[in-house]
């Protein structure tokens, strides 16, 4: 038998992160993904791309571009307006979650909401091959 003051599913050790913060930085990064999901129609000017994109599944590639964006800007909006709702001291554990997020950079950003999100350019969050 537990005592009264003993809960096992609160980690004593477990940092708790305030929950607005977790959404405001999630919506932040819905908003960054947005607008590189938006540059995307760059590929419209690659030579020879032009031509190609008078096929009709080519042209539903590009609206399903836009409504990805769209979505994430939504989202990241949604998010904002949640955060600004939410009592300031609820709080939780991010630790768990932030786990399972495999970019170093995202999972950093994650843990420390509260930080400022580092915009330089070629800050090498990405790896190209």
């Amino acid at each position: 038998m537990q005592a009264a003051n003993e809960n096992p599913t609160i980690d004593i050790a477990a940092e708790l992160t305030p929950l607005p913060a977790v959404l405001n930085v999630v919506g932040d990064e819905l908003t960054h993904l947005a607008v590189a999901v938006e540059k995307l129609h760059d590929i419209v000017e690659l030579p020879g791309v032009k031509d190609s994109l008078r096929e009709a599944h080519c042209y539903n590639v590009l609206q399903g571009i836009d409504h990805v964006t769209q979505s994430l800007a939504g989202l990241s909006e949604f998010l904002t307006v949640l955060a600004g709702s939410v009592p300031s001291e609820w709080s939780l554990d991010t630790a768990p979650a932030c786990d399972v997020v495999l970019l170093a950079s995202l999972c950093e950003r994650l843990k420390r909401p509260t930080d400022a999100r580092q915009t330089a350019v070629g800050n090498n969050e990405c790896e190209f091959f």
